[in-house]
This record gives structure tokens, sequence and C-alpha cells, in this order.
């Protein structure tokens, strides 16, 4: 019994994982296409916990923690 709320809890912080790794990496991409409310070619920000941030920086870290995120849960799906 123990041992199958341990194997539900893994299967539940797994499919959490990569459901915020697919979020993520939809969110770096959205900030990596970015163009800018005035549709200027300069330098696009992002309000993120009241600063402004590069656009494009936001979207590589993303990306980055969505793929951290993406090769921790792989490997524990296929163990299933």
């Amino acid at each position: 019994m123990a041992q199958e709320l341990t194997q539900r809890a893994i299967r539940l912080l797994v499919g959490l994982g990569l459901l915020s790794a697919v979020l993520l990496a939809l969110y770096g991409l959205f900030a990596l296409l970015y163009g800018g409310d005035g549709g200027s070619s300069g330098n696009t920000y992002v309000k993120l916990f009241g600063s402004e941030i590069d656009a494009g920086l936001v979207g590589a870290i993303a990306l980055l923690i969505a793929a951290v995120l993406l090769v921790i849960s792989l490997p524990l799906i296929r163990r299933r």
C-alpha cells in the first residue's frame, strides 16, 4: 500500500514537471519572439517581479529551465 502511494506521488511529480517544462518552454519562445508593443525593432523588455528585464534573456533562461526539467523528467517516465 505504501509503495503504491509512493508510485502515485512520483507519477504526479513527473507529470507536473513535464507540464511545467512545456509551459516554461512556451513562455520562453514567446519571450524570445516578442517584438514589443509599439512594433519597434529596438530592445524589448518584459515586466518580471516588478522589474523590466530583457525579453531575450528571460526567454533563454525559461528555455534552459524547461530543458533541465525535461532531462530530469524523461528518465523517470521510462522507468515506470
